[in-house]
């Protein structure tokens, strides 16, 4: 186990990894949130009284 920390944490090739891994769970967690809150505030759309923009 020690030859592992050793790897992660005193290597370049290891903080990469960590650095990766960083990327890809953080990605993964995005996604599922995401998700999540697709489900819980669903788009309707845009309202009728949207006629007072700057470009109408």
């Amino acid at each position: 186990m020690d030859a592992f920390f050793s790897f992660l944490f005193n290597t370049r090739e290891g903080v990469a990894v960590l650095f990766v891994a960083g990327i890809v769970i953080f990605g993964i967690a995005a996604f599922v949130l995401e998700k999540r809150t697709h489900k819980l505030y669903v788009d309707r759309g845009p309202a009728d009284d949207d006629d007072d923009g700057f470009w109408s």
